[in-house]
């Protein structure tokens, strides 16, 4: 069930401001630097120094210079001269404590001082350390200079650079004259000139703070690439188990389980809990606890999270010196110290972040109350961001949403809006706001107000082309429906309104993937080449999400597999540049929603489009026809309507006792619902294309039934099949892009078909499916049993569109190697007739696959399985792909009414235009006669949605005259369900 985005929003880790700030020391920006050469540093980066800002100290400051290296525009070390005494024992007590070393405390962890000498035999004191933020070797020197004591820190690699401005040396002076530097043969394990320099240290920080950025503004995935570049830079550098690198594995693990990428976020808040006790940065380990916190909360485990967060609190709390965050303050004190800074902008997010954890086990007045302490932490250290108040507000206005204070809660709102408008103007946390402001209006009978809310947030929704959650964008058509029903005249307007606020709905992970498969369909505009290029990038991009996870799960350095990653990350950067060249409208394509218009136009005369949205206690159908839009409520939530949908699959599909007794009354509720409302807009039309949403998507929509009817009378019942020809599509943006597409493929040969496998030996399955693991799998893989009427289904098909029977792939020669190896982009239909396998059903098996014969000789029945992630590698131009076979359309082990199985989106990734799939386990004789059928109809003018329609009519039409009556059941005529347009008609090629 969904959940309201408060309780998805409000808990986001705003990672940014539990860091120390990446420019503790740098004030400038690349304009403004300019200044005398200083040389070059340890790893012969360039080097320039200016006048800085000076480093606190307890003697009269001369001057102070700042070094830049290698472009970067953070300082790369600072020089500090001071006047006075400059004795042994004057160097001493500066190195060990006093104003300087409190600050460089603040920012760095040292070892105790070394006496040594720099360049020239100077007397110095040097100081290895590690900076907190980002653990980069750092050092500091206390030295004697031509008035006074000299001060200076900086990376590592800048060490030769601070002793030739310590002693006053030229930039053209090699290391000293006079003497060698005893510093520098110290610190050359810290140096690792040839490992790292400035511009490692600042691409690290640039890429964090962009991490933070992306992250404030709610564009996770975004932020999820900057933190994985900032990681990998880390490890480069400084190896992969350095406890240092859990930092950036925590904002990584963060922006992942925000995606509810669940189990990819905690492996890395594993690996991240072993590093964080060694971290240079004494916040990490209360920064794994927040963590876990927050992705308990993702995996809608509230109750868990509670004491995660009181923990991390306690550990914040005790890097806050003398209780500074409970006590009246101006807090500069605390500002001053990033380390402490860090420490209290994480005790007040832990404990906002702890509200929303009390709000939703139903303890919203204590929420309130820690809300409020939340805020007096930041108040009392005088840091209060704009960012952070409105994630505050947003909260407390949660708990009086629980509470019934509707009124509260939609000012709340509308105050978070404002601070959010000022922190991240325009962006996502802004527009979700806004709409949980509108909901807020909109309940309390305040339409005018609610609908100002909702406009404004869809405007920045559309601007950046991202969703909401389906009950907020619900709440937006309640508005809309309620005017356009009090004012009539503008009703055609608010329609279309509807239709196009429905687009903002967060889309099914099918719909993402169909679209972004249509788009590259879309892009091409028959070109090759142009679908070239984009499909090499979505590859690349593929390549690169399988080898960072591959990384993220293993152990220890590899080398081997960094080296990979880092050869991909070419290719991908080579691909985006060459369908930047190709098709630069790619991109907008991929992303942008679509309007009724857009739909409109896509539409052929005597079609129509039917879309839905279901929230948590009603929704809402919408028809688009002949360029109007109309939209009607539906009194049913998403949980009945799914208890509907069960229903009728349940007396659809084969059971232990054979066909089950058909669900007619259930039929004819989801048409009652869905369908008739908009009877005077459908009717007429020749072609329905259905945008179905939730658990509807498991629903052959043909088997509707108009009217009541006998499930002794099947034949003859009034099915929605009669009235139209179906297409489902995941959305109407999917339809939009396919349409742009044209109207077939390009590929010069009819037909490829596959079936009639051998099933692997008892043997074979044993080694796929270990007893000790898989034993049960196993037992159900060997019962898969040949399918000798796919046969002939197969050279039907291939007789059929005369492919001839070389095109009918069938027994042994069907194996895996051989069906890679063929051209199938060279098919205009492809066919796969066998049995396939889904996760849900065995519970070793990770991916939906298709079963093919074994190889000669495989010991292992893994290789007679064609999985989801083979398939995306596969190259197709074809019209249709037909996968007759068991539950390649059923729900998947997805849930959520996610009704296409992995192996559907698969197909489209791989180039198909259209896929006849089955939603439930086929029966052989009644599968081959619907294929068959359905390609002689195509033979001539039919579309493909006509010809599927055409062959299930005559099923039912002959069932009792040349067919057996039973299959006027759906189990027999209706699991077949085109999805995508396949071939929408044309001449009939030869």
């Amino acid at each position: 069930m969904r959940r309201p985005l408060l309780a998805i929003g409000a808990v986001l880790g705003l990672f940014g401001c539990t860091e120390p700030p990446p420019d503790a020391y740098a004030t400038r920006t690349v304009g403004s630097i300019a200044g005398e050469p200083a040389g070059t540093d340890a790893r012969n980066e360039a080097c320039q120094a200016q006048p800085g800002r000076a480093s606190p100290a307890d003697r009269p400051v001369l001057r102070t210079r700042e070094v830049y290296c290698g472009g970067w525009t953070q300082p790369a070390a600072r020089i500090t001269e001071m006047s006075g005494s400059a004795t042994s024992a004057d160097l001493d007590a500066i190195a060990a404590a006093g104003l300087w070393r409190n600050w460089l405390d603040q920012r760095v962890t040292c070892a105790a001082p070394t006496r040594t000498t720099i360049a020239g035999g100077t007397e110095a004191r040097l100081l290895a350390c590690t900076r907190r933020a980002g653990g980069w070797p750092h050092v500091a020197i206390v030295t004697r200079g031509a008035s006074g004591p000299v001060v200076a820190d900086g990376v590592a690699t800048a060490l030769p650079v601070i002793e030739r401005l310590a002693t006053g040396q030229s930039s053209g002076s090699g290391s000293g004259s006079g003497g060698r530097s005893a510093a520098l043969e110290l610190a050359v394990a810290r140096l690792s000139a040839d490992a790292f320099g400035a511009t490692d240290v600042g691409r690290y920080e640039q890429l964090m703070t962009l991490g933070r950025d992306l992250n404030q503004t709610e564009n996770f995935a975004a932020a999820e690439d900057a933190y994985r570049a900032a990681l990998a830079v880390q490890e480069r550098v400084l190896g992969r188990d350095n406890p240092n690198t859990a930092t950036a594995m925590l904002a990584l693990a963060v922006n992942l389980s925000n995606q509810k990428r669940l189990a990819e976020a905690q492996l890395l808040l594993d690996r991240a809990a072993t590093l964080a006790p060694q971290a240079a940065d004494p916040a990490t380990p209360a920064r794994v606890l927040h963590y876990r916190g927050l992705h308990a909360l993702n995996a809608d485990q509230p109750g868990q999270a509670i004491p995660l967060l009181q923990q991390a609190e306690t550990a914040y709390a005790a890097l806050i010196p003398g209780g500074a965050a409970g006590r009246e303050g101006d807090g500069t004190e605390l500002v001053a110290d990033p380390v402490v800074q860090s420490a209290v902008l994480g005790l007040a997010e832990a404990k906002r972040n702890r509200a929303v954890a009390l709000t939703r086990t139903g303890h919203a007045s204590e929420a309130q109350d820690l809300v409020a302490e939340s805020r007096q932490v930041l108040r009392r250290a005088g840091l209060e961001p704009n960012m952070m108040v409105g994630r505050a507000l947003r909260t407390e206005a949660g708990a009086d949403i629980r509470l019934g204070r509707t009124e509260a809660a939609a000012q709340l709102l509308e105050r978070a809006a404002g601070r959010f408008g000022i922190a991240a103007a325009g962006e996502r946390p802004e527009a979700v706001t806004l709409f949980l402001a509108g909901q807020q209006r909109i309940r309390s009978g305040r339409r005018a107000e609610a609908l100002v809310a909702f406009r404004t947030g869809a405007g920045i929704l559309r601007a950046r082309q991202i969703g909401l959650p389906v009950p907020l964008i619900v709440a937006y058509l309640d508005a809309l429906d309620q005017e356009a029903n009090a004012s009539p005249g503008q009703a055609p307007a608010l329609r279309a309104e509807m239709f196009g606020a429905a687009q903002l709905a967060q889309r099914s992970s099918t719909a993402r993937f169909v679209q972004q498969a249509s788009a590259r369909l879309g892009a091409s505009e028959g070109n090759p080449a142009v679908q070239g290029a984009v499909r090499g990038l979505q590859d690349a991009d593929r390549e690169l999400r399988e080898l960072f996870a591959e990384r993220d799960a293993s152990g220890g350095q590899n080398q081997a597999l960094d080296d990979r990653i880092a050869a991909a990350q070419q290719r991908r950067a080579q691909a985006e540049g060459e369908v930047a060249a190709a098709a630069p409208g790619y991109r907008q394509l991929l992303l942008a929603s679509v309007d009724a218009d857009s739909v409109a136009r896509s539409l052929s005369r005597g079609e129509a489009l039917l879309t839905m949205l279901l929230g948590p206690r009603e929704g809402f159908v919408m028809v688009v026809r002949d360029g109007r839009v109309d939209a009607r409520r539906i009194p049913l939530g998403e949980e009945a309507v799914a208890a509907l949908v069960h229903r009728v699959r349940q007396s659809s599909e084969l059971g232990a006792g054979g066909v089950p007794r058909f669900d007619t009354q259930a039929a004819f509720e989801l048409h009652r619902l869905l369908v008739a409302p908009l009877a005077a807009s459908l009717d007429g039309a020749e072609n329905l294309v259905v945008a179905p949403d939730g658990p509807l998507l498991a629903l052959p929509f043909g088997l509707l039934l108009e009217q009541p009817a006998s499930p002794d009378a099947l034949g003859g019942a009034p099915w929605l099949i009669r009235r139209h020809a179906i297409v489902h599509v995941p959305s109407p943006q999917t339809l939009v892009t396919l349409r742009a597409a044209g109207t077939g493929s390009t590929a010069p040969n009819p037909y490829i078909g596959f079936g009639d496998f051998v099933p692997p030996s008892a043997g074979q399955f044993a080694r796929a499916f270990p007893a000790n693991r898989c034993g049960t799998d196993a037992r159900l893989a060997t019962g898969l049993g040949r399918l000798p009427g796919t046969r002939a289904e197969v050279l039907t098909s291939s007789q059929l569109l005369g492919a001839g029977p070389s095109r009918a792939i069938l027994g042994a020669e069907f194996t895996i190697p051989f069906l890679k190896r063929q051209p199938l982009n060279q098919f205009r239909v492809v066919h796969l007739a066998t049995h396939a396998l889904l996760p849900g059903e065995l519970s070793c098996l990770t991916e939906p696959s298709i079963v093919a014969s074994p190889p000669a000789g495989a010991a292992s029945a893994d290789a007679s399985f064609l999985k989801a992630s083979e398939v995306l590698d596969l190259k197709m131009d074809a019209d249709l792909v037909i996968l007759s076979a068991c539950n390649t359309g059923g729900p998947g082990g997805e849930g959520g009414g996610e009704a296409l199985s992995g192996l559907a989106r698969a197909f489209f990734y791989a180039g198909a235009r259209g896929l006849m799939v089955t939603h439930w386990a086929v029966d052989d004789a009644a599968a081959a006669l619907t294929v068959a059928d359905t390609l002689r109809r195509q033979q001539g003018r039919a579309t493909s949605a006509a010809a599927l329609r055409g062959a299930q009519l005559l099923i039912l039409d002959e069932a009792g005259r040349n067919l057996p009556a039973a299959f006027a059941h759906p189990y027999y005529w209706a699991p077949f369900v085109l999805i995508g347009d396949g071939r929408r008609g044309g001449q009939p090629r030869t």
